[in-house]
């Protein structure tokens, strides 16, 4: 063997040691299964700290203006808080006939849709009114908020 032939052998040979070494750390690293550290169960699943009547949601958040849910003695109401003259205010009620039919037929959802910021929800006729996705960031939440706001404004 000349001496191109044993650089081409030692190069080689550093070659796949060099893939070696690189798969195992890419192993431990990248492909290893995450370790997940034991929590402790909870005794039971009720939560004691939801059992007051919910009658008021904060929905919506820019840097002039809030959207809140509330129920009233009518009903379920949505009142806009506004900084800017002449906007904001009550924007709709839904009476309690009104909230006891939508209820029954199931007449409200969640859509997260594409926006990072922003989703749409619907309840009964108000339709495609938007909520601030790091208040409410799982829209099944959200729709157990508004199904429970509904129950407490229809009783």
């Amino acid at each position: 063997m000349n001496f191109v032939d044993w650089v081409q052998v030692i190069t080689q040979s550093v070659t796949a040691i060099t893939a070696v070494i690189m798969a195992i750390l890419a192993y431990r690293t990248y492909l290893a299964a995450p370790e997940q550290e034991a929590e402790s169960e909870p005794e039971n699943a009720f939560d004691d700290t939801t059992s007051e009547q919910l009658d008021e949601v904060f929905v919506f958040k820019t840097s002039k203006q809030k959207t809140y849910l509330k129920v009233t003695k009518q009903g379920l109401a949505c009142r806009i808080e506004d900084e800017r003259d002449g906007k904001g205010g009550p924007q709709w009620l839904l009476l309690k006939q009104e909230v006891k039919a939508i209820l029954d037929s199931m007449a409200f959802s969640v859509n997260p849709g594409y926006k990072v910021n922003t989703g749409k929800f619907t309840i009964g006729p108000r339709r495609n009114w938007l909520y601030t996705k790091s208040l409410f960031p799982e829209p099944d939440y959200l729709k157990s908020v508004i199904q429970r706001l509904l129950e407490n404004a229809g009783s």
